[in-house]
């Protein structure tokens, strides 16, 4: 198996039209103008159990992974909007990994659906959405994303069932049950004060890597199409993540 070919993510098609205005030409760029709507149905992985390297897993949202949608201008399986898989900052932190572990396995969460759009639901459950990502056991978590969290729990005029930060403690419980994982917790790239918060809060909590991304997402030059991370975008959030993950991920031996 080549390197290249360790995150092996499985993409549903979707159906159904979807329409948004200007989403090529946004300057705002602390918006996000892609829907949550279509990025990804499901999401499957496979590993080796034999394997001796660190399992990483990447739990994100159209910036981690947004397959072909032709109807927004996106044709692409990749994270959104660089320019190549080799270029988003999944496959760029992948390449690092692999490099220093070459035994090291990643595997892609998608959760535009089934966290951000969904953790407020009162039948929201861990056990219904991320069985797999619990199996895969992983070593290293890496938590980026918020971006498709309604806006209306940023302004406290929804009823929610329960808070961002609640719903991510319930996810590291579940995924992560003997609180073993090295876990980066990630400002998103968009400006959501309330949700950084929460993020922050739960970090200091669990003792988890608070990830800060004030000096990037604030960069012009760091926007590409759809306001999503373009190359250079992509390159500075991977360098950042990896300063963060370096020593964990060279030090791990598999007990």
């Amino acid at each position: 198996m080549r390197k290249t070919d360790i995150i092996r993510t499985v993409v549903v098609a979707f159906g159904g039209a979807l329409t948004f205005a200007g989403l090529a030409g946004a300057t705002d760029f602390q918006v996000n103008p892609v829907p949550a709507l279509g990025q990804n149905a499901k999401d499957q992985m496979s590993f080796d159990e034999t394997k001796t390297g660190p399992r990483v897993l990447f739990v994100g949202n159209s910036i981690t992974l947004h397959g072909p949608r032709p109807q927004i201008g996106w044709t692409n399986n990749w994270g959104m909007a660089a320019t190549s898989r080799e270029k988003d900052y999944v496959h760029l932190l992948q390449r690092r990994i692999v490099a220093a572990q070459p035994e090291a396995q990643c595997c892609l969460l998608q959760v535009a659906g089934s966290f951000e759009r969904a953790f407020f639901k009162p039948d929201w459950t861990c056990e219904k959405n991320f069985a797999w990502a619990r199996a895969f056991k992983p070593d290293v978590i890496v938590l980026f994303f918020g971006a498709n969290v309604p806006k209306d729990y940023d302004a406290g005029k929804m009823k929610a069932a329960r808070t961002f930060g609640a719903a991510l403690d319930s996810f590291l419980d579940y995924v992560d049950p003997e609180k073993r994982a090295f876990v980066l917790l990630s400002q998103g790239f968009y400006v959501r004060p309330k949700l950084d918060a929460e993020k922050a809060s739960v970090a200091a909590r669990r003792g988890c890597a608070f990830v800060n991304l004030e000096d990037i997402r604030s960069r012009a030059d760091a926007h590409g199409k759809f306001n999503h991370p373009g190359d250079l975008g992509m390159q500075l959030i991977a360098d950042r993540f990896w300063e963060t993950m370096e020593t964990q991920v060279r030090s791990f031996r598999r007990r």
